[in-house]
């Protein structure tokens, strides 16, 4: 199978255009099943997370298809307010992300989701899903964002309880070399994704690999590989790397557990499976820090196999790098396919997400 061109070349990209903030967004009932958020007209339920929905959605003026996330602020506050008592607990950790501790129980719902939205606002790659419009209902519970629309969905959904038609290694092989491109990007401008899984990668009508969901991404120096040391826990307990499991918590580096999510992403789409399980997530945990997972069907060839023990390297500090992962001998078939330069990749930078970036990602929301 012929990769795709975006992968070794890439044309000049036109500028990220502007994202609209709509601060006074109306909600209009169309029936007992249907409603209107502005020119938006919501349809069906394409996905839901630990804040609310995402829906398929058609803006009536120009008839273009997205995806909208209604986020809900009350959740939000339930969610700020439990951190809070964690964080002050005996032996509680700060919580760390890009607005540093969090410490008020009477904050705005919204900053919770400002750095998401600052970091949506900023990248511009092809294998990221593109913010188009928020919009804030001031009247009701619901903060929306509205997305590019990937019409083929998610790569995969796959489950503890839910196998799932595993893919041919070859096209794996192609949907990761986009996983890489986007990831290495990411990683470039100083972002680590911390959720990286199949639900969280979409498919466009060209089957494009989108990233989406950066609800738990957090973003550091961008030229410092040194600097992406973590210590707060987040992302779904099956994609997560062994150093999050530890016990007292301890320092990783969040690029490195970036790499662990995308060796179990690839061991999924390979397998229909998840690698590491357990009826409860200590159990998922122990799994993990076990490193005690399923060998791969008979047939993969020898490379994958190789590639998959450097993904889930237990010691983060020896598990294979994204320069590395890109030059591999699965990923470029042997240096018959390589992908286009990192230079070319990452040429669309952007700067630093500050606290101006955060006050700004959504102008003017009451409290």
């Amino acid at each position: 199978m012929r990769s795709p061109t975006r992968q070794h070349s890439r044309p000049p990209s036109s500028p990220r255009r502007e994202i609209k903030e709509t601060l006074d967004a109306r909600l209009t009932m169309l029936g007992a099943d249907k409603y209107r958020v502005n020119q938006y007209e919501v349809n069906e339920e394409v996905g839901r997370g630990s804040f609310g929905a995402v829906y398929r959605v058609i803006d009536t003026i120009t008839n273009q298809e997205y995806a909208m996330k209604e986020i809900s602020k009350s959740r939000l506050r339930r969610q700020n307010n439990s951190q809070l008592l964690r964080a002050r607990a005996p032996g509680g950790n700060g919580i760390r992300g890009l607005g540093g501790v969090k410490g008020s129980a009477n904050k705005n719902p919204i900053d919770f989701i400002r750095p998401e939205i600052a970091i949506l606002k900023k990248l511009h790659h092809v294998n990221v899903a593109d913010l188009v419009e928020v919009l804030d209902d001031p009247e009701g519970d619901s903060i929306y964002m509205v997305l590019e629309w990937c019409a083929h969905g998610v790569l995969m959904k796959v489950s503890l309880d839910e196998p799932a038609v595993p893919y041919s290694e070859e096209q794996c092989r192609l949907y990761f070399r986009d996983l890489i491109l986007g990831i290495e990007y990411l990683h470039s401008q100083g972002v680590v994704h911390r959720d990286i899984k199949p639900d969280n990668l979409l498919l466009d009508e060209d089957d494009v690999l989108k990233i989406v969901d950066f609800g738990v991404s957090e973003m550091f120096e961008r030229d410092r590989e040194e600097g992406d040391m973590v210590i707060r826990h987040a992302g779904s307990p099956a994609f997560i790397a062994p150093e999050q499991c530890a016990i007292p918590r301890v320092e990783y580096s969040g690029r490195a557990a970036d790499i662990w999510s995308m060796g179990v992403t690839l061991y999924c789409l390979i397998t229909g499976k998840l690698p590491f399980t357990g009826e409860s997530q200590v159990e998922i945990y122990s799994s993990i820090e076990l490193g005690d997972y399923s060998p791969l069907p008979v047939g993969c060839s020898p490379s994958l196999q190789r590639l998959l023990k450097l993904l889930l390297e237990h010691d983060f500090r020896r598990r294979i790098t994204m320069k590395e992962l890109r030059n591999d001998d699965w990923v470029t078939a042997a240096g018959e396919d390589e992908l286009l330069s990192y230079e070319e990749n990452v040429s669309d930078g952007v700067s630093k997400v500050t606290g101006p970036d955060l006050a700004a990602a959504i102008r003017g929301v009451a409290s």
